[in-house]
């Protein structure tokens, strides 16, 4: 015996239920913009996560120099993420000179290899910490 879990009910019935047809264009309107700002909240976490995966902290830290410059530093330099972008995917030379940018090629070409969105990603993030 097969059980259904939920009642199917015809389209007119689902129109009058939700107010018509403008009301349904508006819960769809709402779940869209919704999903679209889940969206943009994943994308910062990414970016947080492409940080952390590359181990791009052990080196760069907030606000201070380590074994290279600071998140802070990098923001005041490349001060808009299509700037940031186009260094990770080589079409810029670095705007901070750094006898630590051996160590660097390296982790760039990783960076290169990642899809743009990533990139996207991991650029919000790093320019999250503008003070």
């Amino acid at each position: 015996m097969q059980v259904k879990s939920m009642i199917e009910l015809p389209p007119k019935a689902v129109d009058r239920l939700a107010g018509g047809p403008t009301a349904r264009m508006i819960l769809s309107t709402l779940f869209l913009v919704s999903v679209l700002a889940a969206g943009e909240v994943a994308l910062a976490a990414d970016g947080a996560e492409i940080f952390a995966t590359l181990k791009c902290g052990m080196c760069h830290k907030p606000d201070k120099k380590a074994a290279a410059i600071s998140l802070a530093e990098i923001v005041r330099a490349f001060s808009d993420k299509a700037k940031l972008v186009k260094f990770f995917n080589g079409e810029m030379k670095p705007l901070i000179e750094s006898d630590k940018w051996g160590m660097m090629r390296g982790q760039l070409e990783k960076i290169k290899a990642l899809p743009d969105q990533d990139k996207e990603a991991l650029a919000g993030y790093i320019l999250s910490f503008k003070q």
